[in-house]
């Protein structure tokens, strides 16, 4: 009969080579886990530009619609939620002129751009080409096309790469309306 030794010879793993499997695989999900931040941050930031190019092309249709209030600069200047409502009411014996709807376009910009950009704010800068002055208001019956560009510039506050803290978003849009 063969003998077997009292303590036969060991199979399997040891428990350093546990322990250095578990390192490994920790560092693996270390990993992992900086990846899928950093893949978050970068689609939020898509995001953003996303809506703010909806938002500039949102007002870029508005003044598209109202050409005289362009031609007159109504849509000229800086928007965010905090510009107050106009106070002219339209009604259907009183509609609303070419300034009047500017004004309206622009409240309801400045609350687009403070509702889906964090910290938004918009500036519309429209420049006639070569000096052109104004048309006659009886030219401005006609609605002529607008010889000029506008430059519409957004923007907003957006959680940077690192943690370090928030950086200044821009999205410049220049359209001839």
């Amino acid at each position: 009969m063969a003998r077997r030794p009292a303590f036969p010879r060991q199979r399997g793993f040891t428990l350093l080579e546990v322990m250095i499997a578990v390192v490994v695989f920790s560092v693996g999900l270390i990993g992992l886990g900086l990846l899928l931040t950093a893949s978050i941050r970068a689609n939020h930031v898509g995001f953003l530009h996303s809506q703010a190019t909806f938002v500039a092309e949102s007002i870029a249709d508005r003044m598209r619609a109202n050409i005289v209030g362009v031609w007159l600069d109504a849509y000229d200047g800086v928007w965010d939620s905090t510009v107050p409502a106009p106070a002219v009411p339209c009604t259907a014996g009183a509609p609303c002129g070419p300034a009047e709807v500017a004004a309206r376009d622009v409240w309801a910009w400045g609350q687009m751009v403070g509702q889906l950009l964090p910290g938004g704010s918009g500036q519309i800068v429209c420049t006639p080409q070569g000096g052109r002055p104004l048309p006659t208001p009886v030219q401005l019956q006609t609605v002529p096309i607008y010889n000029g560009a506008c430059e519409i510039r957004l923007t907003w506050t957006e959680q940077g790469e690192t943690d370090v803290g928030a950086v200044q978003g821009t999205f410049t849009w220049v359209v001839t309306p």
